[in-house]
């Protein structure tokens, strides 16, 4: 088993705002017990977005059906493009290892490994375009993993949702977006089972999540086999 789950440090809301973690209402000192409270941003780290993100009446991260996080995951190896390059259609047709319908697409490019936390985190990425988005939706994919900021737009100040042409793509096909993993170099083979379990937060636009990815044929028979 490989966690492709990004750890939640207190004040380490980069990018967003602040996480914030409080030892209350009981601490051991008071108490003899720890029960804390942490407020933060439901998009911060690795997290799912569900379609409300940007599809105004769209599904809610509650309202997604567990089975549709879960299933083999197709890695596509991308781990070269950085630097602001753009990974369009022929892109991911070139670094395609197989994609089937109802697969997960893995898009690794190792990018938030290697810059979380540095100003070009967001400024240099690679990021997906939008006919790479449809090409994606036109295979048939359940959800999409990214470990790098996939919109183009972002790195604007401001910007506009309705100008996310890949969240708008994807999301408005009932496709879901699990961003901000990790660990993807640890992934030995071009396919895995994979899982990722956001909290059934009731009415909002997404979730942190636990993204697990699973080796072996077994473990990839079995994801694969979920509908």
């Amino acid at each position: 088993m490989i966690d492709l789950t990004m750890p939640i440090r207190e004040n380490d809301g980069r990018y967003t705002s602040r996480n914030t973690f409080y030892p209350e209402p009981h601490t051991f000192e008071e108490h003899g017990v720890q029960s804390s409270t942490f407020k933060m941003f439901a998009h911060f780290g690795t997290h799912v977005d569900a379609p409300r993100h940007f599809i105004q009446g769209g599904d809610t991260i509650d309202e997604i059906p567990p089975q549709r996080l879960m299933g083999r995951g197709a890695v596509f190896d991308l781990s070269d493009f950085r630097n602001y390059r753009p990974i369009d259609a022929d892109n991911l047709a070139e670094r395609d290892p197989g994609l089937a319908a109802n697969d997960i697409a893995i898009l690794r490019t190792d990018w938030t490994d290697r810059m979380w936390g540095a100003p070009e985190f967001l400024t240099a990425a690679p990021f997906l375009t939008g006919d790479g988005a449809r090409w994606l939706v036109d295979h048939g994919v359940k959800a999409v993993v990214y470990d790098f900021p996939e919109e183009e737009i972002v790195r604007k100040d401001p910007w506009d949702g309705k100008d996310a042409v890949v969240h708008h793509t994807i999301l408005g096909n009932d496709i879901y977006n699990i961003e901000y993993v990790v660990n993807l170099y640890r992934i030995a083979e071009p396919f895995v089972g994979l899982i990722a379990t956001p909290l059934p937060l009731v009415n909002l636009d997404g979730s942190p999540a636990r993204v697990l990815a699973f080796e072996g044929g077994e473990a990839i028979s079995f994801f694969a086999s979920i509908s």
